[in-house]
């Protein structure tokens, strides 16, 4: 047998209430971190909703981990920063938050609420470079470190999401090839798709259009005059469980250069979950390019190349449907190889231990 994973003893493993849905981190799902944390830590969830209104219940589930041994708490969802410090000082337990860079640039009221409680943690965790950086130019007394990302493990598809995705493909023909188009935050790009994209696909390929924000303004920008391809959409937020919906009638994913505009944390977590979903993706986006490797698990087109971007589509979409499935799987197992959980939960279990005084001993370092 091998040393012990800490120091001293086996079984002094951190054992942390986690405050809130395991959303961070990864973004689109949490359920591969917590599977990686879980071999690391003992996890007692405390869910939650980021609301004033739940302050009472969030310190009672807090109340209910601490009871069960937790030593330190975990904020997942930053917006219950100001209920995790209560309870903080209530019990004399460590505390740490994961932020992203919309939590700490937002001017809401509960955002800046949850700033001025997070200066009294004493660490912060985030997965967005930003996030890190504004933390140490607002916060410079805080503990700040970067956690890598990690490729998500879709879930099962929620049933309401199912039914909105039946119902946006109904009359549909089975043999219809489905090219699935992400709402970017950018209108121009999704103009752009349409307009010089969309006009040179070949295949005619149904547009499912994931993510749109309302019904109006889909059909303002979907439903133009002129318009070449047929276009559908899916409203509603794009989350792990909408993808796994969506996955089993999509042919391709095209994810315009738009989403750039979107916090880093954002735009990598859902290019993983695309890139996992064992669907192809097609991107000429540049903020996408440290995650989709050309042909190894996407396909990469220079910016606003409407015409490699068309044939790289055209070419995909002409594969018979089993050799373009046996595409999506490859490039979903290269994503969730390289990208694995494992480095993130090492970083979170090593501030855990830390935050208990009982340090990790590095891999590299234990005896055999």
């Amino acid at each position: 047998m091998g040393a012990p994973e800490y120091w001293p003893g086996h079984e002094s493993r951190p054992r942390v209430a986690l405050v809130g849905a395991p959303h961070d981190a990864l973004g689109v799902r949490g359920d591969a971190l917590m599977d990686a944390l879980a071999a690391r830590c003992d996890i007692v969830p405390v869910d939650a909703r980021a609301s004033f209104m739940r302050t009472p219940y969030v310190l009672h589930g807090i109340s209910r981990a601490v009871a069960q041994g937790a030593e330190l708490l975990h904020v997942a969802n930053a917006r219950l920063a100001p209920a995790a410090a209560i309870a903080s000082r209530r019990f004399r337990l460590p505390l740490s938050v994961t932020v992203s860079a919309r939590d700490v640039q937002s001017r809401t009221l509960g955002a800046r609420l949850a700033r001025r409680a997070v200066r009294g943690f004493d660490c912060a965790l985030t997965a967005d470079e930003c996030a890190l950086g504004i933390l140490r130019h607002d916060m410079p007394s805080l503990a700040s470190s970067l956690v890598p990302a990690a490729a998500t493990r879709l879930p099962g598809p929620n049933p309401r999401q199912t039914e909105a995705v039946s119902r946006a493909l109904r009359g549909v023909a089975p043999s219809r090839l489905v090219l699935g188009l992400v709402w970017p935050e950018n209108r121009n790009d999704l103009r752009w798709f349409r307009d010089a994209v969309a006009s040179q696909l070949v295949a005619g390929p149904l547009c499912l259009v994931l993510g749109a924000p309302s019904r109006r303004e889909a059909r303002l920008l979907l439903h133009a005059s002129g318009m070449k391809v047929e276009f559908r959409a899916v409203h509603g937020c794009l989350d792990g469980q909408l993808l796994a919906a969506v996955a089993p009638f999509v042919d391709a994913f095209a994810l315009p250069a738009g989403l750039r505009r979107q916090s880093g944390h954002a735009v990598t977590a859902l290019t993983l979950a695309l890139a996992a979903s064992g669907v192809p993706v097609v991107s000429d986006g540049r903020a996408e390019a440290a995650i989709l490797s050309h042909e190894r698990n996407g396909f990469l087109v220079a910016r606003g190349d409407e015409r490699h971007f068309a044939s790289t589509l055209n070419t995909l979409l002409a594969l018979p449907a089993q050799q373009r499935h046996a595409v999506g799987q490859d490039f979903a197992r290269y994503t969730v190889t390289e990208w694995s959980a494992d480095p993130a939960a090492e970083v979170y279990a090593a501030h855990f231990a830390s935050l208990v005084g009982r340090p990790r001993i590095p891999a590299e370092l234990r005896v055999a």
